[in-house]
């Protein structure tokens, strides 16, 4: 990925916590007639033996057989993004000297890719994705609320796939290299100006990056 000195995210804490929030990412694999790429929701684990990424696709998708190979694999969250209006930048009132941009947040992580088809190991998969997004509610929905049949059904139509994780990196392209007014100028845009979350999100970001 091409993540110039200003915007490169290395540090394994925060890239690892930036994937758990966002969750939902696209494994690329190679295939004997190019690459093919599966979009899924992935649990992140770590252990003494480093980082592992596990999601599951259809038994149908033949990703998973790739996948069972042994091949490599990449896979790649996407943050929250956002157009830039140039008119929120100081230097276009001064000089007139801006252009459009993106602000964005994506990760790239490459490893090792293997399946899991063990029952067992489906099940506590399913359980724990579910568990995280059914935190909080006032009536969470457990997997042990629908008949044992209906899942054990259900989890012989997929199959995990794994990856362990050899190296990860990232891009905050945040506005780091423009001077502090064009940065406020652009907060200031995104919050006001733009009713949608990916721009709220950005601006969120890019406030807490001035506060610190």
């Amino acid at each position: 990925m091409y993540a110039p000195k200003q915007f490169r995210e290395e540090r394994p804490d925060v890239l690892i916590a930036a994937m758990r929030s966002i969750q939902f990412g696209t494994i690329v694999v190679p295939f004997d007639s190019g690459v093919e790429a599966v979009h899924l929701p992935m649990v992140v684990r770590e252990s003494a033996g480093g980082v592992v990424l596990e999601g599951h696709v259809a038994i149908g998708n033949p990703i998973w057989k790739v996948a069972a190979k042994g091949a490599g694999g990449l896979a790649i969250f996407q943050g929250p993004q956002a157009y830039v209006h140039p008119g929120w930048l100081e230097t276009k009132r001064v000089t007139g000297r801006a252009v459009p941009t993106w602000n964005y947040v994506a990760i790239h992580t490459r490893g090792r890719l293997s399946v899991e088809r063990d029952p067992t190991w489906l099940r506590e998969h399913v359980t724990d994705l579910t568990r995280v997004n059914e935190a909080g509610r006032a009536e969470p929905w457990a997997v042990s609320d629908a008949p044992d049949n209906y899942i054990d059904a259900l989890l012989r139509a997929i199959v995990g796939i794994r990856l362990e994780v050899g190296t990860m990196e990232g891009v905050w392209k945040m506005m780091q290299h423009h001077p502090e007014a064009n940065r406020l100028g652009v907060i200031a845009g995104l919050s006001s100006k733009e009713d949608n979350s990916g721009a709220r999100a950005v601006a969120a970001l890019m406030r807490d990056r001035e506060r610190r």
